[in-house]
């Protein structure tokens, strides 16, 4: 193995922590490899290394240095990935669009992430169109929660949970009555929604 440039190391330190004080987010692995001019896989050999040194943090994709962590002490740096839909199902593809620093006393310290809301079928609980909701990451939920739902058809939709007693399985319910609940013979849970961020 190859290896890794100590200077083009401290290089990618210094440019991830000026650029949270610039933009207060973390840079993405393209934003960082553009900077330095070289491939974005490059760029994820080096934070691993980075990180295995203890240059930086880089755990399941979340960027911080000694210095972010003194600046973000009561701040939780969260992702915002995508767009989930409040209608039918639909493929989600996943990928960070960007960063929100959400503050800890308010939003706790869970590991986190953001979906954009899209369509109108969660509308009876104030999840509106374009609204960002804030998911906490489990596998796990209660009837009654708000979930992040995966099928067995490997679509995604955000929903309540619900029980029907009768059929003895779980279904997802909309919260609005233009649309109907949805049965699953499986489903996967990848999170509970938490909060809902919206613009007045």
């Amino acid at each position: 193995m190859r290896s890794k440039n100590p200077e083009l190391m401290n290089d990618i330190k210094q440019f991830i922590n000026d650029y949270y004080e610039t933009n207060h987010r973390t840079p993405t692995v393209r934003e960082i490899a553009a900077k330095m001019g070289v491939a974005p896989s490059c760029v994820q050999r080096y934070l691993v290394e980075m990180n295995e040194r203890g240059m930086v943090s880089y755990v399941n994709g979340r960027l911080s240095t000694d210095r972010i962590d003194k600046l973000n002490t009561q701040t939780n740096s969260t992702p915002v990935v995508g767009t989930i839909p409040c209608g039918t199902p639909l493929l989600e593809e996943e990928y960070i669009e960007d960063y929100l620093p959400l503050p800890v006393s308010i939003f706790g310290s869970d590991d986190l992430y953001i979906l954009r809301a899209s369509g109108n079928s969660m509308i009876g609980v104030g999840i509106d169109d374009g609204d960002l909701v804030v998911i906490k990451k489990q596998n796990h939920a209660q009837p009654g929660d708000i979930v992040v739902a995966l099928d067995e058809y490997n679509q995604n939709t955000l929903k309540t949970l619900s029980y029907d007693v009768c059929r003895h399985c779980y279904y997802l319910r909309p919260e609005n009555s233009s649309y109907r609940s949805i049965y699953v013979k499986e489903l996967v849970i990848q999170g509970v929604a938490q909060h809902v961020i919206k613009r007045l």
